[in-house]
């Protein structure tokens, strides 16, 4: 292999190690299989007995942690042990796959279940009575203003739906009725109007599809709505501190997911209290004690930086890091899975650019490239300054409190829940509940002359 062939398939292990290194969370079995980790699946067994012995007065759940610690994740793999029990019918959907993010409330948050729940009976051939499939399409067109006329004649006469393109007829429709409740604001705003006073009839038509699902399946539907921890926390505020008791009417199980910095707002957590059972929290991984975090000797917990450390060998290529490079990488993500492949991802990109950059000089001789601490510290530098601009001189003052005091004065503070929704400060659990910043600000304020 000539120096050239060399650079270039070195070059092009690390553009498969980057796409290996995507935010996007794992779903399906063959993602697991190729880069999953055995990670906190305590709190799936957790989920899992919940559903199991859920009452019906009793079957909602909700699911929080911080931003990137993993959540999607584990509720997929959730998802798909559930589904291999052969019991459970399960839904799973991002609601910001579904809806714009900023005008997400209650009844859209309705209505969008509903429309997974018909868009999966239909990917899954489920049976449904013409009739009562036909009812079900003119009440989505309807609300939708969508026509659905080609859709109701096919179900009429063939009892299920032709395909156009290979694409059958009413999956095309359900498509259509998605898209105008992404896109169309009118249209959101339309559905949130027809039942703002009338959301019985909404939780009445889950009900209806749930019934005949169960019925046609024999078994039990389980809806996991994701991403709705990603929202504005204003939004997020509204729709459980306000309107929660709309969410738990349907009669399907359903988890929820928020943001870790709404349950900060006492009435929101009581509010939540009053219906839930219980609040599942996946942690962020701890990898010092609050009493060892601060020492100059401290020694990280080894179970946890060998789940990180396989998690980074399941996605970079061998001998692409140097070790002592690793564990600092490792340290800088705090225990946040996002910010560890973040990191990872970024160092790639400083190789890959490096790699080209000898391919153009032709620089045949140079020695191996690799993630090394230079690398690592110009990928540290360029997080500081993004997360550096949304910062002034009051922000740099409470996050100097906050490690020195290892939390705020005032948990409901709005620019302290900021700063928590958005990981510059990251929350525990030992023994007790503590804050620290994420490593990243750390050392932003130790360049800011704000830490020693």
């Amino acid at each position: 292999m000539s120096n050239l062939d060399a650079l270039q398939a070195r070059l092009e292990i690390f553009r498969e190690a980057g796409r290996n290194l995507q935010l996007d969370p794992l779903i399906s079995k063959e993602d697991f299989a190729r880069l999953g980790v055995e990670y906190q699946t305590d709190e799936i067994d957790k989920l899992e007995q919940a559903i199991e012995d859920s009452p019906e007065r009793d079957n909602k759940l909700i699911f929080t942690g911080h931003r990137g610690c993993g959540k999607s994740t584990l509720l997929a793999e959730l998802g798909l042990r559930l589904t291999d029990t052969g019991r459970y019918f399960v839904v799973m959907y991002s609601i910001s796959d579904t809806i714009e993010r900023s005008a997400v409330d209650h009844v859209n948050i309705l209505f969008s279940m509903a429309l997974q729940l018909l868009e999966e009976a239909e990917k899954r051939s489920i049976w449904l009575q013409p009739g009562i499939k036909r009812e079900f399409y003119r009440w989505f067109g309807k609300h939708t203003q969508t026509e659905t006329q080609v859709a109701e004649s096919e179900i009429e006469v063939n009892a299920e739906a032709k395909t156009t393109g290979g694409i059958p007829i009413l999956m095309q429709l359900v498509a259509q009725i998605k898209s105008k409740l992404k896109v169309s604001s009118e249209t959101r705003k339309q559905i949130s109007i027809d039942f703002a006073r009338k959301i019985s009839e909404l939780v009445e038509k889950i009900d209806e599809l749930q019934s005949h699902i169960e019925s046609a399946t024999g078994q039990k539907v389980v809806v996991i709505i994701d991403d709705i921890d990603k929202l504005d926390l204003g939004v997020v505020e509204t729709i459980f501190g306000k309107n929660i008791q709309s969410l738990l009417d349907p009669n399907s199980i359903v988890i929820y997911t928020l943001p870790i910095a709404t349950l900060r707002e006492v009435s929101i957590t009581a509010s939540i209290n009053t219906y839930i059972k219980k609040i599942y929290m996946m942690e962020v991984t701890k990898f010092f004690s609050k009493a060892d975090v601060r020492k100059p000797d401290r020694i990280p917990n080894p179970a946890w930086m060998n789940v990180f450390s396989e998690i980074l060998q399941r996605r970079l290529p061998q001998n692409s890091i140097e070790p002592d490079v690793q564990t600092d990488l490792i340290l800088l993500s705090g225990g946040v899975l996002r910010e560890l492949i973040r990191i990872a991802d970024r160092c790639c990109d400083l190789v890959k650019l490096e790699l080209r950059g000898q391919i153009r000089r032709q620089q045949w001789n140079q020695p191996e490239v690799k993630i090394d601490r230079q690398i690592l510290s110009d990928v540290e530098t360029e997080l500081q300054i993004e997360y550096a601009r949304a910062l002034g001189q009051i922000d740099f003052e409470m996050l100097k409190a906050i490690y020195q005091e290892f939390k705020p004065q005032d948990t409901e503070n709005e620019r302290f829940l900021d700063l928590l929704h958005g990981l510059y400060v990251l929350e525990y659990c030992n023994a007790k509940l503590w804050y620290d910043l994420n490593p990243i600000v750390r050392d932003l304020l130790v360049q800011e002359g704000i830490l020693s």
